[in-house]
């Protein structure tokens, strides 16, 4: 008797979005350690190489021009399309797959609370896992009221909630900046000595969900989030990248359009902080708050981009690193944060102090490497990676077969 919840096989999987997925944990990867300085310890913590300046300027700057922001943005837009997937297909079956996809937020809300507190305070997956109970609730929505609702809290939200700030003149942002800095300061003694783990675990969980999660601005945060997964439902029934080949002309418009578009927006406030302007008052939440919808147009950009070039076998041949990455995503974003523990943290070597721009991108670019050499030895033994394979088995209750 056929299971109607079973889980998706192996065989099903969709090539692009896995290369694409494994391009987007390089990114997280990369503006992680980036943003270590100012987020886990003060910004002055970190000096990087202060004897190339003009390099870690110019490293820095083109890193947050065309990476900060956007991994996360096609990351929760690759939920969106994999929730999607998940429903479309148990349902393709005859089944309901909604007690499924609940089970599986549960697993993944336990193991983000548990990263969270005892790797990396940074992580997002607690965030995807209480929007994802929201996600649920739009199922049955059409493609347009998914569609603009997901545009809405992607790119106006941000704005308005800028906007309300200003009028009211509460202080909004400048106090989660202040929670913030007081984090960080409470941070580096125990990140850069690494002398006592029981109270960095106490001093994690206190900033990623007491403090931040009580923030007027986290509203925000949870809001573009969760857009940004009905953005990527709302792509998965396009059927585009079901049959990528069909649609090559429409992803080549994308790409053309998005990225241009996309990099001359993200260089607006720069170019004019190097005029010595700045926006009218009643613009200002606008600029403040465009950067989450920059991020969605640039990943958009990059994701059809990525698709283009799937499509030549000899690329997509030298793509499929990232693919087996990809396949193995939670994985490989739970085994980054131990890199952070035992290589950056005073735990370990204790080398955060020197992850200026450039020593970020070259620590980023070696841990990656490991992190394909150890997918594909792993993958051509196994159907799934370790954290998938027992995310699998806590879903769905029974015991996936590990071994090929």
């Amino acid at each position: 008797m056929t299971d109607l919840t079973a889980p998706t096989g192996v065989s099903d999987r969709i090539g692009e979005l896995d290369i694409i997925r494994g391009f987007a944990l390089f990114g997280v990867l990369w503006m992680n350690v980036e943003g270590m300085g100012g987020f886990v310890v003060p910004r002055e913590a970190v000096h990087g190489l202060t004897q190339f300046k003009v390099l870690e300027d110019v490293v820095g700057f083109l890193s947050v021009q065309m990476m900060g922001g956007k991994a996360q943005a096609l990351f929760s837009m690759l939920f969106g399309f994999g929730f999607a997937i998940m429903m479309d297909r148990i349902g393709a079956r005859g089944g309901n797959g909604t007690a499924v996809y609940l089970r599986r937020l549960a697993v993944l809300l336990a193991i983000s609370v548990a990263h969270a507190s005892l790797l990396w305070m940074g992580d997002i997956l607690n965030a995807y896992a209480l929007m994802g109970f929201l996600l649920l609730l739009t199922r049955r929505w059409s493609d347009g009221w998914l569609l603009t609702v997901g545009v809405i809290l992607t790119g106006l939200l941000p704005s308005g909630i800028m906007a309300w700030y200003q009028i009211t003149g509460d202080g909004g942002p400048p106090g989660f900046v202040a929670m913030m800095e007081a984090g960080a300061a409470r941070l580096e003694p125990l990140v850069l000595n690494g002398d006592d783990y029981f109270a960095f675990v106490a001093t994690s969980f206190r900033g990623a969900f007491l403090e931040f999660f009580t923030e007027p601005l986290a509203l925000s945060y949870f809001g573009w989030i969760l857009g940004r997964f009905m953005i990527g439902s709302w792509i998965y029934r396009q059927g585009w990248l079901q049959a990528p080949e069909r649609h090559l002309k429409g992803f080549a418009v994308v790409a053309a359009t998005l990225i241009p578009v996309g990099l001359l927006l993200q260089m607006t406030r720069p170019i004019m902080r190097s005029l010595e302007l700045e926006p009218m008052t009643w613009a200002q939440p606008l600029f403040r708050g465009l950067n989450p919808a920059v991020a969605v147009i640039l990943a958009i950009g990059y994701a059809a981009l990525i698709v283009i070039l799937c499509q030549w076998p000899t690329v997509r041949r030298r793509l499929s690193s990232l693919g087996s990455v990809g396949q193995m995503a939670l994985t490989n974003y739970l085994t980054q944060s131990l890199f952070f523990v035992f290589v950056l943290y005073g735990f370990g070597l204790g080398l955060l102090p020197w992850m200026g721009p450039t020593l970020a991108l070259v620590f980023s670019v070696g841990v990656f490497a490991l992190q394909v050499l150890f997918s594909r030895w792993w993958l051509a033994r196994h159907r799934f990676g370790p954290a998938e394979w027992l995310w699998r088995w806590a879903t769905y209750g029974v015991r996936p077969p590990l071994r090929r």
